[in-house]
């Protein structure tokens, strides 16, 4: 019955079932077999989102949506262009910094690659770049929103080892400013040679107005992270302060654009990720609970560090498995079905959990725009109404370079060390 229900659960997905359902449905006859009740599946779904830390995701998603329905995400588009957009490669690299920030505001890809997109896109276009290119950065730039603090996914992996969030917020820190030089580097260079129309320099009046024009969203960051650190609130607070912040500041600079009709739209896109999040989350934790009932964690530790190989050998093949999942998984669910199964063997091959933390992030970020499942892709895909394929074309580069940081951050475990 164990491996009906592994199998049913991989049927299931190529019959085109949610992959919340499969997944209940998998750990369900898992957990019955093993002899517990059927309420252990209903309290099981109950528990996994009954969590204080897991309700800071509702409320980073609806601040990341205030800021783009409300205009302060242009503020901030429009600054970064100030700045850089006169240089070769200016624009691309203007969306990199742009999505880098406004992931820090909101910690939402899907946000931040609609909102930087729908600004960025007719720009690049106008100047000459090549449409599958600007589109290609815009999806892989999105994802730094999960690295840069705070972050959805980091929220959820520290729900799931019962790790600090506050911790892994400051390790990936440094972590997600190395991506984003990487990123605009790559952008730089793929602009180098081409014939796009360079826009004049923004001169130094222009350049500080935008900047007081968005100092109210780039205090943000600062606001929420630093009252994590300074201990006047906790992450879960920190999500409803941003909120708030983001109302007032929205009231008093962008008074025209604060409508009920834009709250409204904010609140129920908040309310739909948010939703679907939890209810993937609910059938993962099911399916996960079950595989523990049925000791695979332990099997595959015991399997995993019988292996002749190095820990460093065993931790490519976890990060391949990472890899290889999320092309046919959204990266929460790859979340809960894989962390409580390699987190043990993780730990017994001497990884620090905050480091494996990063790491498994940045494989989340390459998830989200790997093809043919790609959460970031299909955003674009759908806003801008072009193929996929197109958007898929435009990332690869961006992808390589997603992989090369993943590598970077695995030889160099002191780039996401929180002590220093």
């Amino acid at each position: 019955m164990i491996t009906l229900g592994i199998v049913s659960f991989f049927v299931l997905m190529l019959l085109g079932m949610p992959i919340w359902a499969a997944m209940l449905i998998s750990g369900a006859i898992i957990i019955l077999d093993i002899g517990l009740p059927m309420q252990a599946v209903v309290s099981n779904m109950f528990i996994a989102i009954d969590s204080w830390l897991l309700l800071a995701v509702p409320f980073f998603l609806l601040a990341g949506n205030f800021m783009t329905e409300l205009g302060l995400a242009g503020r901030l588009f429009r600054f970064i262009e100030n700045l850089l957009g006169h240089l070769r490669g200016g624009l691309p690299a203007t969306g990199v910094v742009t999505c880098a920030i406004f992931g820090a505001l909101s910690g939402s890809s899907t946000a931040t690659v609609v909102a930087v997109g729908s600004m960025l896109l007719p720009y690049m276009m106008r100047a000459g770049y090549d449409r599958r290119d600007a589109l290609g950065v815009i999806a892989v730039s999105g994802t730094l929103g999960q690295m840069v603090p705070p972050s959805i996914y980091m929220i959820l992996f520290a729900a799931i080892a019962q790790l600090d969030v506050s911790k892994l917020f400051l390790a990936g820190i440094v972590p997600g400013l190395l991506i984003t030089v990487l990123l605009v580097m790559t952008a730089v260079a793929l602009s180098w040679y081409g014939k796009q129309e360079l826009r004049p320099r923004a001169s130094g009046r222009v350049l500080w107005q935008s900047f007081l024009a968005a100092l109210p969203a780039l205090v943000m960051p600062g606001l929420v992270l630093g009252g994590i650190y300074s201990g006047i609130f906790t992450p879960t607070e920190a999500a409803a302060v941003a909120v708030a912040y983001v109302l007032v500041i929205s009231a008093i600079f962008e008074w025209k654009t604060f409508t009920l009709k834009r709250l409204i739209a904010s609140t129920e896109s908040a309310v739909g990720t948010t939703t679907v999040i939890f209810i993937i989350l609910g059938g993962a934790t099911i399916f996960a609970n079950a595989l523990t009932f049925a000791s695979i964690p332990q099997d595959f530790t015991a399997f995993m560090t019988s292996l002749p190989v190095s820990e460093h050998i065993a931790m490519a093949m976890i990060l391949v498995l990472f890899i290889v999942l999320g092309t046919m998984l959204d990266p929460v669910p790859i979340l809960y079905i894989t962390i409580p199964i390699v987190y043990p063997v993780v730990l017994a091959l001497g990884y620090e959990p905050t480091h494996f933390a990063i790491l498994t992030i940045a494989c989340m970020m390459i998830a989200q725009v790997t093809p043919p499942i790609g959460m970031s892709l299909f955003a674009l895909s759908g806003y801008f109404n072009v193929p996929i394929s197109e958007v898929m074309r435009g990332s690869l580069p961006y992808l390589g370079t997603l992989v090369l940081a993943l590598i970077i951050l695995w030889l160099w475990p002191g780039l996401s060390n929180v002590t220093g």
